[in-house]
């Protein structure tokens, strides 16, 4: 005969199963279902625990306990299109934007600013980026209004070493190259290609100590896709330790890695490496949220001015995203998401498969990426009405085609003009 904590627990799954408990729906109070089953209030907490451990119901601080997955959503999300998942994890953060509200108004207006970002949060944060192998204390840990404020704070910055330069990947992301050019800010590039950087190169560059500091994006690099072996992210770090040079690592695409890669952070014992976190990609545009892993010497001065240009990352987005992170719907929909992107990449390497492509290329989330010679790029394939973008670099041009539903037609097409 089962005990009572295991009557809870069967009682609330047959009630997600038969579709009485509701996404986002509220349990009954532990008081009130102590008294329903007779029983202790620590043995109903303990099944809500059981249940919490499941990913079947989430917690809510001084609230109660909800539904996380009802079967409905189960059983439909395998059913919807890409189009309509994108707004799922609108709705959920909508939800949880909902409930940091609940009898929240003696907190955000008794609220004193913390620069370096709300508590709850950095504590999510922190405990989030364990699971991309990056370990760092709470206080190293800042808060921002998404990556782009935090490249913007580390452009200004004094390192307290020699160098003067940025040097940044040929090509890179493209915002992270406008922001150093439009500022008039001393940089240099070093070409990376699919195969990597010429790590000689990068040596040389950094022998001159002209260099601060190196923005590079090591695992599902924009634009091109690829992602460094172990062996050049151990050699960039030797040299960035030789020379005093600080890495900025940007791993805005850590969830979809499905090779779950090192990032370059696990490997620094120097304390060399910035790492930085965007939820972007995994949420929706409009979330301007972002974390960044400091060195502890970096921490007041990057602070500084992040004061010099806001009061406060917004406090209600950062208590939402907390309890986002923490009731485990942030770890459900970067899976769904995933699997989107897998579904994706294999219909494309069946395209590729059929097409004999006789170039480098590389598959990236939902963008094929080919290496070209300069000469092949002919003014009929950059003006075909293809949706493809040229990327043009020293040593290659890179043909890039998302994909739709027609890619292998498309492919095709392209095949016709680089013969």
């Amino acid at each position: 005969m089962p005990n009572k904590y295991q009557v809870i627990i069967r009682d609330i799954l047959e009630g997600i199963e038969n579709h009485r408990f509701k996404r986002g729906q509220k349990l009954p109070s532990i008081r009130h279902l102590s008294q329903v089953y007779k029983c202790s209030k620590d043995t109903v907490q303990k099944a809500m625990m059981e249940l919490k451990y499941q990913h079947r119901i989430y917690a809510v601080e001084k609230s109660g306990y909800y539904i996380l997955e009802d079967q409905d959503f189960q059983d439909n999300t395998v059913k919807l299109n890409p189009d309509d998942f994108q707004h799922l994890p609108y709705e959920d953060f909508r939800s949880c934007l909902n409930e940091s509200l609940v009898g929240r108004e003696n907190y955000l207006f008794n609220y004193y600013h913390q620069q370096e970002g709300l508590e709850e949060l950095i504590d999510s944060l922190q405990r989030l980026l364990m699971d991309y192998d990056v370990y760092t204390k709470k206080d190293q840990l800042v808060i921002t209004a998404g990556s782009q404020q935090a490249l913007y704070i580390l452009t200004q910055m004094d390192f307290g070493t020699k160098g003067t330069d940025i040097l940044l990947e040929e090509p890179t992301y493209h915002r992270m190259k406008e922001l150093v050019e439009h500022q008039g800010l001393a940089y240099q590039t070093i070409e990376r290609t699919l195969d990597g950087i010429d790590l000689e190169q990068l040596e040389a560059i950094f022998k001159t100590g002209r260099i601060k500091c190196f923005y590079t994006i090591p695992r599902l690099h924009n634009p091109l896709g690829t992602t460094y072996h172990l062996e050049t992210k151990k050699a960039i770090i030797r040299l960035a330790q030789r020379y005093k040079v600080y890495i900025i690592e940007d791993d805005y695409l850590a969830d979809f890695d499905s090779s779950k890669s090192l990032p370059l952070h696990y490997l620094d014992t120097d304390n060399k490496v910035i790492y930085i976190k965007s939820f972007t990609p995994t949420l929706f545009p409009a979330l301007r949220i972002g974390g960044v892993a400091l060195p502890h010497k970096l921490v007041p001065a990057f602070l500084g001015y992040k004061s010099l240009i806001d009061y406060d990352t917004n406090l209600i987005m950062q208590k939402a995203l907390s309890l986002y992170i923490d009731n485990g719907m942030f770890a459900r929909n970067s899976r769904h998401l995933f699997q989107q992107v897998l579904d994706k990449r294999l219909h494309m390497e069946a395209a590729l498969a059929s097409c004999q492509l006789a170039y480098p290329y590389q598959l990236a989330t939902d963008l094929l990426t080919i290496q070209l010679p300069h000469q092949t790029v002919t003014p009929q394939l950059k003006h075909s009405q293809l949706g493809i973008e040229i990327i043009s670099c020293p040593s290659f041009s890179y043909l890039q085609l998302p994909y739709s539903q027609d890619f292998k037609e498309k492919l095709q097409q392209i095949l016709t003009y680089l013969h």
